[in-house]
């Protein structure tokens, strides 16, 4: 783990929790999906086929040398409507996509979440890099008076003094790359939580204590139940809005209604009512109504292939986190268990030999990066160990970083 102590004394703390948080709150990804649900909450309204009502003035047969100035003159009011079945499959697409997108909100909050931790988890990462690239020029300064001493004393070459010179630098670039991958970590994640630029400053901590839930092989299997996953659920919906889209497409066959009433005046007086009802005749089917059905048909042939894609990515991906937590996780046991007391132990014994003649500084440079390598393999697999679980966390829907 990177349990190293706390530091929850420090001011501007930036726990993961209250990065998680934030991003809920901040993130645009989150509120602009949020943002498109509301149109689509909304849509509905404009979608009911019922058009605006029409109010119109006529008069007819105007002659002012007559004695009667006009023949007929009346006030109409009209309303054109869609074909009832037509709106009713429109309203009940909408409501399909809505439901899609409110899944979709769902599943973007989940990536995020983990997004979010992963980011988080790689600045704790640069930061125990970095102790290590400043562990690392201690031991080159350490190599350097080493060889230093045995040159004063006679003992020693350039040859040797040159190359713990070179090692010294080296590890002064390393550490420089600890810090770049630590601020590289830092503002992706300030980005990610959608943090104002006036609040990122360089004084806030990140505590390096995070605690995990292990997941067996039993939990994973249940991963395999695609089914329960908002992307996958939402991409169901879109189908069945597919469907409704067809439906409605196909409806359009059938003819919409226009509706006309009237108050007439044939020169006595407003006393007189009349009615129209129309319907319209699609004779351009071969062009409207055929190539709006198609368009649909192709529509709802796109929603299933885009439903098995996303089924297959989520299955490679369920993988590919498994195998690699598992991987890593086995990686950070061995270590714990074997490699970092055996790594200690040799470098310390290198260490010695070298100042008492027994091996040569390559065998001692050798040793030394051997120790680093370890550390550095298990910092990567630590790491790898989190991201893994956090991106778990997608599909299972529990904390399983924290």
């Amino acid at each position: 783990m990177f349990a190293t102590g706390s530091v929850s004394g420090q001011n501007n703390l930036l726990t993961i929790e209250g990065a998680v948080k934030m991003a809920q709150q901040k993130n645009s990804e989150i509120n602009q999906l949020k943002a498109q649900l509301v149109q689509k909450e909304q849509s509905w309204r404009t979608m009911t086929g019922i058009s605006a009502p029409e109010l119109s003035y006529f008069k007819e047969g105007i002659n002012h040398l007559e004695i009667k100035p006009f023949d007929e003159k009346r006030w109409t009011i009209s309303q054109s409507v869609d074909f009832p079945l037509t709106t009713y499959y429109r309203l009940k697409s909408v409501s399909e996509e809505r439901k899609g997108m409110q899944l979709r909100v769902v599943s973007a909050e989940r990536e995020i979440q983990s997004k979010v931790k992963e980011k988080y988890i790689e600045v704790i990462y640069g930061q125990h890099l970095k102790q290590l690239r400043e562990q690392q020029i201690k031991l080159a300064q350490n190599l350097y008076n080493a060889v230093y001493s045995k040159f004063e004393t006679g003992m020693g070459n350039g040859i040797d003094l040159t190359n713990a010179e070179l090692q010294l630098a080296e590890s002064q670039n390393d550490l420089d790359e600890a810090e770049n991958i630590i601020h590289q970590a830092r503002y992706g994640l300030f980005k990610l939580i959608g943090m104002d630029s006036e609040e990122q400053h360089y004084d806030i901590a990140f505590p390096d204590t995070l605690h995990t839930n292990d997941i067996g092989i039993a939990q994973i299997e249940t991963l395999e139940e695609l089914n329960s996953q908002p992307d996958y659920m939402a991409a169901a919906f879109d189908i069945s809005a597919g469907n409704y889209q067809l439906k409605e497409a196909r409806s359009n066959y059938l003819p919409d209604l226009r509706l006309n009433y009237y108050q007439q005046d044939y020169g006595t007086g407003y006393h007189y009512n009349g009615f129209e009802i129309g319907i319209t005749l699609p004779v351009w089917f071969p062009f409207e109504q055929r190539g709006a059905t198609q368009m649909a048909m192709a529509r709802r042939q796109e929603m299933l292939y885009r439903q098995k894609s996303i089924e297959l990515t989520m299955k490679e991906e369920i993988e590919k986190a498994w195998h690699s937590y598992s991987t890593s996780k086995s990686t950070v046991t061995r270590y714990r268990e074997t490699i970092q007391a055996k790594a200690e132990k040799l470098h310390a014994l290198a260490l010695e030999a070298y100042r008492l003649g027994e091996i040569d500084l390559l065998n001692l440079i050798s040793s030394q990066q051997a120790y680093l390598r370890s550390q550095q393999r298990y910092l990567v697999a630590l790491r790898d160990y989190y991201i893994q679980l956090a991106h778990l966390e997608i599909y299972l829907n529990r904390q399983l970083v924290y």
